[in-house]
């Protein structure tokens, strides 16, 4: 089996140990962070190794690396450890649940976490450092640039781009043939049906609470 260090100690990191442990051919050998966020030797049971000794302790020749690491600083959090990675040699692992569907001719590239029920549509193409949680739909043609997070229940249309280094909301939709700007915060359950500009947000509005409480109703 190939051996396999995740950056990161944090609980998307447990997430990653999961499916890596149940659904893979990698054999997870430990985890590392910088040493300034460690204050224990386990996690999940497994060694902290420090990412400052890392070089030393697994060498690249012997083992991957795959950065668990969340949407922090526009997704530019997880790009500065990759990055960090690659600089000392580490091919970088990705991870495809088998429970997702994808192309046949799909090419999953370095540190994608593409999670169960993903409906990856033909001649879609998604780029490094992406992260896709559980039950996304990515229409056909579709392209999300590197560094994005896709939450849950997406709904990515045809023909959709998607700018590096954005955020993409629980429930969120973005119609056909739409351009997403760089560096977006896509809202839970927002609407896109236009061109954005980068570095912009949408928020949707909320569900209000009713004036009345559950005890007075009538019937339900």
């Amino acid at each position: 089996m190939k051996k396999l260090i995740i950056f990161g100690i944090g609980q998307i990191s447990e997430v990653a140990h999961y499916f890596f442990r149940e659904d893979s051919e990698y054999e997870i050998a430990g985890f590392t962070a910088n040493s300034s966020f460690i204050n224990r030797e386990l996690h999940l049971g497994l060694p902290i190794i420090p990412f400052e000794d890392i070089l030393e302790r697994c060498p690249p020749d012997e083992f991957k690396m795959f950065i668990a690491v969340g949407y922090e600083k526009m997704n530019l959090a997880r790009r500065g450890k990759l990055e960090s990675a690659r600089a000392l040699g580490y091919d970088i692992a990705h991870y495809v649940s088998s429970r997702a569907f994808v192309p046949n001719n799909f090419k999953a590239r370095d540190n994608l976490f593409l999670l169960e029920n993903n409906n990856v549509q033909p001649y879609a193409t998604i780029g490094e450092n992406v992260t896709l949680w559980s039950g996304n739909h990515i229409g056909h043609h579709s392209v999300i640039e590197n560094d994005v997070f896709v939450s849950s229940q997406v709904v990515i249309s045809g023909s959709v781009r998607v700018g590096r280094a954005s955020f993409l909301g629980v429930n969120a939709t973005i119609g056909d043939n739409i351009s997403v700007g760089a560096e977006n915060i896509i809202g839970a359950g927002s609407l896109i049906m236009k061109d954005t500009d980068d570095k912009a947000i949408f928020k949707a509005d909320p569900t209000y609470r009713s004036r009345i409480t559950s005890d007075r109703l009538r019937s339900f």
